[in-house]
């Protein structure tokens, strides 16, 4: 008998390696399947027993029909639920894809108001709901699910599970589980997930979540989802953030970095390159004023790349300092290309030590809008979140600004853990006043990591365990569509 996990992210291995899966469930086979450009990293990154397996190459994109379907789902569950989000999504591709060619951006943003219109009315009506069901039901008649009930068969599956949800392959594979009577559970690993990154949530008999706030907005926008089902667990990703033992020395970790240890560090983590592809600008801005002695106390500059440009040739500064660093460094192979695909899962596991080093050294974080400001609370130190654009002449619906239009910003900027920096010469005042008063805005950490990051007692692995073990005793209700 066997636990089946869906790992589809590069980043959702790591839940199970943090959170000691394999320990917790130890009764038990643990079957991890990936993405197959990941499988060779996954391998290399050496996960404790647990026996690696590829998901299925499944890609409903292919699929006319299908793709149909799950689109019309989608949108009207977004536009009616969430209309801000999906509208700045709306804006952001018809600038992107029309930018010297104003009649067809005209044309674009007008078709993108009437769709919004017609699947916010859809949303209304409760069709997202429908469409969610039948979008099911095609998934669990498609040919792929019935090679997934198969392997499930084979590997005597007692709970099927998809920390990786946002992946294109995982929903099949719960729904084929579904469609067999296994029991299934669904982890949804952040709060932008809900909001924008999940096309189409699987029918489970569990979904674990960080914390209540995402419980609420999880059953606000997926109101048929029955209360009983959705389980806060905490953050697996967070079991080791306030434990010193998993941490390098500061010493260690200033040599790794080429950073002087006695000195106060800035943090600068770079959102992923397709999010905000004039970043790097922004960051060598700071990096030069660091160079300049602009910040208080000496203070040095890291910039940290993005986990998914681990071990790509992708440069976050084009300028290096002995004031102002990258890290990683860069290599030679080519952002999503073969070689970077097989080793980026390896590259984020070997790097966990490093990652809760530098949390728990840096003495002010910097980023667009990312999750790290919550990481950086957990650890009580302030953010500033980048609330400007370095290149002119970029329109608001591609400016960095776009991001704080979205509801999951917005409830992460609600706790007041972090300030926004609306120009360059801001940001260098707000980090140099946070270098003078590192408790400034310690109550809206506070409040940051009681609210948003459920419980921090390095226990939410053994809870997701708890939970995978229960559903084994118990007949599956998901099956039923």
């Amino acid at each position: 008998m066997s636990i089946v996990i869906g790992c589809d992210s590069f980043l959702a291995l790591r839940n199970v390696q943090i959170g000691n899966l394999s320990r917790w469930l130890a009764d038990t086979r643990i079957n991890v399947w990936v993405d197959p450009k990941h499988l060779a990293g996954s391998f290399l990154a050496e996960p404790q027993n647990v026996a690696l397996g590829c998901l299925e190459d499944f890609d409903v994109r292919n699929d006319r029909e299908l793709n149909r379907l799950l689109l019309a789902g989608s949108h009207a569950r977004k536009c009616y639920y969430d209309p801000a989000t999906i509208w700045a999504d709306f804006m952001y591709s018809s600038h992107r894809f029309n930018q010297r060619k104003r009649f067809r951006r005209a044309t674009s943003i007008s078709r993108a108001a009437g769709r919004m219109a017609g699947f916010w009315l859809a949303g209304a009506f409760g069709l997202a709901r429908r469409w969610r069901k039948d979008f099911a039901a095609a998934l669990r008649n498609h040919p792929v699910a019935e090679i997934y009930r198969q392997r499930l068969r084979h590997e005597g599956a007692e709970v099927v599970a998809s920390f990786s949800p946002e992946g294109i392959r995982e929903m099949i594979l719960i729904e084929a589980a579904n469609a067999a009577g296994i029991p299934t559970v669904v982890m949804i690993r952040s709060r932008d997930n809900i909001a924008s990154k999940i096309p189409f949530l699987p029918f489970a008999d569990a979904y674990l979540v960080w914390s209540e706030v995402l419980r609420d907005f999880l059953l606000y926008k997926y109101p048929e989802i029955p209360p009983d089902r959705v389980y806060v667990t905490g953050a697996p990703q967070f079991d080791h953030h306030l434990d010193p033992s998993y941490r390098l020395k500061r010493e260690d970790l200033f040599a790794r970095i080429g950073l002087d240890p006695s000195r106060p560090l800035i943090l600068y983590t770079m959102a992923t390159p397709t999010l905000v592809p004039h970043e790097s600008a922004i960051a060598q801005h700071l990096a030069d004023a660091a160079h300049a002695g602009l910040f208080a106390h000496r203070a040095q500059l890291l910039v940290r790349g993005h986990p998914r440009t681990f071990g790509s040739k992708i440069k976050s500064l084009q300028q290096e300092y002995s004031e102002a660093r990258c890290y990683p460094s860069p290599t030679e192979a080519e952002y999503g290309g073969p070689e970077h695909e097989a080793q980026v899962v390896r590259h984020i596991l070997e790097d966990e030590p490093v990652h809760l080093s530098l949390l728990a050294c840096q003495d002010v974080q910097v980023n667009v809008c990312g999750t790290m400001t919550i990481d950086s609370a957990i650890f009580d130190k302030p953010t500033v979140n980048i609330f400007y654009d370095l290149l002119p002449g970029i329109p608001d619906a591609l400016s960095v600004r776009r991001h704080f239009k979205r509801s999951d910003t917005k409830q992460m900027m609600s706790y007041g853990a972090s300030r926004l920096a609306h120009t360059p010469a801001e940001c260098v005042e707000l980090i140099n006043r946070y270098l003078e008063n590192p408790s400034l805005d310690a109550e809206g950490r506070k409040r940051a990591r009681s609210e948003d990051c459920g419980p921090l007692d390095g226990c939410a692995g053994l809870r997701t365990a708890q939970i995978i073990q229960k559903l084994r005793k118990q007949p599956s209700l998901a099956s039923a569509v």
